[in-house]
């Protein structure tokens, strides 16, 4: 008797990958960089306490935070503590890594950005 052939497994998906451009473009943005920096830490921030940590006012900082959704470089989550107002957390599929440096890298795939 012969033993039952394995299933073929299926290879893993490949990670998302944004769009060189479109990454590129928000990071010509010195207040876009820094959100991304900010957000690296995983920890999501509203609109109002982000305004404040990149200096700008409340309605630049959501300019800013509207390319970085439309780049899907920011995703946003519903707040529990007050529901009028969203948080902004960095996109899950942006991997975050220690830099040797001792601060965080974050990995496009094709480039790194240094926190």
């Amino acid at each position: 008797m012969s033993t039952p052939a394995t299933p073929p497994t299926l290879p893993a998906a490949p990670p998302q990958v944004i769009p060189a451009d479109t990454v590129y473009a928000a990071l010509g943005e010195p207040t876009r960089r820094r959100i991304l920096q900010i957000l690296s830490d995983g920890q999501p921030r509203t609109a109002g306490v982000l305004a404040g940590m990149v200096s700008k006012r409340l309605d630049a900082t959501l300019k800013h935070l509207v390319g970085l959704r439309k780049a899907a470089l920011v995703i946003t989550a519903g707040n529990t503590v007050d529901g009028r107002r969203q948080l902004y957390l960095l996109n899950p599929v942006i991997p975050v890594k220690p830099s040797a440096a001792g601060g965080r890298e974050l990995d496009f795939g094709y480039c790194l950005m240094r926190c």
